[in-house]
């Protein structure tokens, strides 16, 4: 993904992905969000690996105790 860059009255500014506020102004550089929205996003991505690895433990457990359920 590219950094979003506008021409901010001839000056240019970065903007972020999520909310479009201006990150920095000037050179271009190479972030992509704010630092709100990138705590947000890390916490989002830590949220989906915590529920992804529950689910994996989950599958597990009931494919090795198929031979339990009529019982």
């Amino acid at each position: 993904m590219k950094p979003i860059y506008k021409f901010n009255n001839g000056r240019g500014a970065t903007l972020c992905h999520l909310c479009r506020t201006i990150i920095t102004t000037g050179k271009m550089t190479n972030d992509l969000y704010c630092d709100r929205c990138l705590k947000e996003r890390i916490k989002t991505e830590e949220e989906f690996a915590a529920l992804q690895k529950f689910h994996k433990q989950m599958d597990k457990e009931v494919h090795n105790n198929s031979g339990n359920l009529n019982m």
